[in-house]
This record gives structure tokens, sequence and C-alpha cells, in this order.
């Protein structure tokens, strides 16, 4: 799992991002600010994160000069076999999402993966490609590949 350093200063809003001591979640960095070096200190980096895969959040603060690890990310296609519908949120029932049966295009894996709140339902159906992230042995739905 490959990792690239960077200092707290430098990370920008949606960032993916792995904080110490939870190596294996992966954080999007929802808002960050950063307060100016005072006379006798570092700057501050006052960061908001989710975790992309359970949609928990938290806020932490950094010094400036802390090296926040940042998790390369690897992509690749794959085809959706078949859909297992979801169940909608309603106020007595949390749901659930929708689970998509998917094969990767060059090795022929076959894998299921959830279907993230953010792409609808309806715009996925049986053949369509789809782009699938991953880091490590953890892998997400990333977008569905409209063809031209």
């Amino acid at each position: 799992m490959a990792t690239s350093a960077v200092p707290a200063t430098r990370l920008r809003e949606g960032d993916l991002i792995l904080l110490p001591g939870q190596e294996d979640e992966i954080f999007k960095v929802k808002k960050i600010g950063v307060s100016a070096p005072g006379k006798h200190g570092h700057s501050k980096v006052n960061l908001d994160y989710t975790n992309i895969f359970t949609g928990s959040g938290g806020n932490t603060i950094l010094s400036g000069h802390t090296d926040v690890e940042k998790p390369v990310i690897e992509k690749e296609r794959a085809q959706v076999l078949s859909i297992v519908p979801g169940k909608p949120k309603t106020h007595t029932d949390p749901g659930k999402q929708a689970i998509i049966q998917l094969m990767n295009l060059q090795t022929y894996e076959t894998y299921e993966l959830p279907l993230p709140p953010e792409i609808p339902e309806k715009d996925v159906q049986n053949g369509m490609e789809i782009e699938v992230r991953f880091f490590g042995t953890k892998k997400w739905i990333e977008r569905v590949i409209r063809e031209k």
C-alpha cells in the first residue's frame, strides 16, 4: 500500500488522507482551516473529515509542519453483472444500500460492492461499466462510466 507524505498546510478539501492509528481507514477532507503562525508557534491546521466507507466523521487539529499520509489510489474498470436492489430509508427503518456484483474487465475477477448513496440506483444497469477505486484490500465504486 503506497502512500505519500504531505505537510498538513498543503491539504485541500476533497483530499483523501490516512490518520495516525487508523491506517486501515480512508478519510476525505471536508473542511480545512489554517491559522497564521504566532510569535512563538507554528501554524495550526483544523481538519474536518469523514470516513469514505462508513460516513462517520470527526475533527482534528494538527501542527502545520506535521506530515499527513495520503494514500496512492489505484483504479480499475469493471462491468455490472447484477444488482441487488436496496431498500429506501424511512423514519423507522434505516434501509440498506443496493449491492452491485462486478467483474474486473482485465482479470475477470468477480466481487460485490455497495452502491454509494450519491449514485442513483436507477442509473446503474446490467452490462454498464463502473470505475472502481482501490487501496490495498479496500475497494469502492467511484462513478458510472457513460458511453459517448
